[in-house]
């Protein structure tokens, strides 16, 4: 007989420990699964993690990646802090696009870069928040579950994308689903052109952590939204209104992802907008991953996003070298998710299997008395 005990950890395991536990058996997981699919797991392992690591276009490509999810992951630690679960980072990345379109080829294509720049994110920001406030504001004022009303947002953004790439904004040069390329004042600058990571990004990637831990963990409004994620029914007894943290929370979360949006279309080559599977990538999803990693601290993103810049690099690699399905980095992700999710279990309860062989009892009987 087999017999699992679940018993509450008198301390749970540090989560430093167990998302290295998590990353390293996802790892793992995910070369075992390929193995079955004709990978060899050990050139896969040196071809996908190790090898790009060694050259500045891996790096490159890593940090690329990264700073993407850095931007969304950060944002969606605010989020989960309030309690509210943000699953539409990827329409609010083609919003944050969307704006930064309209900036470079209608609102001031002319613009000194400074200014043009300047002006995609900032509305790059405020059309990825607004979006994320539509949702919001249903949870706010209607109670509707966020995670539907972000995730029906995330398919209204793509079909919008596609509109304007196949109407009113299409290149006419070009029979694919583009809009024009921007012009030269609202390219994006970059470090060099053996590192052509885009400044402007990488300024505010550094930065945004920092600010946002400041602003969760020392501001008033900071602590009210963590207030009310943590303890809605405490907070509204203490006066903190649970909608006012919702919807705060939803402007900041969508309008980083909308940074995001912005630097994937003016730092391509060329930088234009074009269709939304080719904008957003999943990096919205992915950040979802990046937020919950680095534990829904802000500082921890910084980490987290590389971590899963390295993944996503590591699935290119391993569909170039053994000519695989596109599909290799989503058996990465969600082997990760998978690790983590256990992992977490496994932080607060100690899980043994115990095997029990049943005793068989034999009765005996004696012959008393005999014959006369």
């Amino acid at each position: 007989m087999i017999r699992v005990v679940i018993k509450r950890r008198e301390e749970p395991i540090p989560y430093a420990t167990s998302s290295m536990f998590s990353i390293f058996t996802a790892i793992f997981i995910s070369l075992l699964i390929l193995m079955f699919f004709g990978v060899d797991p050990v050139l896969a392992f040196f071809g996908a993690f190790v090898k790009p690591m060694t050259n500045r276009f891996g790096w490159y490509g890593v940090i690329n990646n990264g700073l993407i999810l850095l931007l969304c992951g950060v944002g969606l630690v605010i989020a989960f802090k309030a309690g509210v679960w943000n699953i539409g980072a990827e329409g609010q990345i083609l919003m944050g696009a969307i704006a930064a379109t309209w900036v470079a080829l209608y609102l001031m294509p002319n613009a000194e870069p400074n200014m043009i720049i300047a002006s995609m994110f900032l509305l790059g920001f405020l059309a990825g928040g607004i979006w994320g406030v539509l949702a919001g504001i249903l949870k706010a004022k209607m109670d509707v579950n966020e995670v539907l009303s972000t995730m029906m947002l995330n398919y209204i953004a793509y079909q919008l994308v596609y509109y304007l790439v196949m109407g009113p904004w299409e290149n006419p040069r070009t029979r694919y689903p583009v809009s024009k390329p921007f012009p030269e004042n609202a390219r994006l600058p970059v470090l060099s052109k053996t590192l052509p990571l885009a400044i402007p990004t990488l300024i505010i990637a550094v930065i945004a952590p920092i600010v946002l831990y400041i602003f969760l963990y020392h501001t008033s409004i900071g602590y009210e939204l963590r207030a009310v994620g943590s303890n809605p029914e405490a907070a509204r007894s203490y006066g903190i209104s649970q909608g006012k943290a919702i919807i705060i929370a939803m402007f900041i979360s969508g309008g980083f992802a909308g940074l995001a949006g912005v630097h994937v279309v003016a730092s391509g080559m060329p930088p234009q907008l074009r269709r939304p599977e080719q904008v957003s990538r999943g990096y919205g999803f992915i950040a979802i991953l990046v937020a919950w990693l680095a534990g829904l601290n802000p500082l921890a993103t910084y980490l987290s996003a590389i971590i899963l810049g390295i993944f996503i690099i590591a699935g290119f690699q391993i569909q170039i070298l053994f000519k695989t399905g596109i599909g290799v980095t989503n058996v990465f992700i969600g082997c990760l998710l998978i690790t983590l999710s256990v992992a977490e279990t496994l932080r607060y309860y100690d899980i043994i299997i115990r095997i029990e062989i049943p005793r068989v009892y034999k009765s005996v009987q004696k012959d008393v008395g005999g014959g006369v």
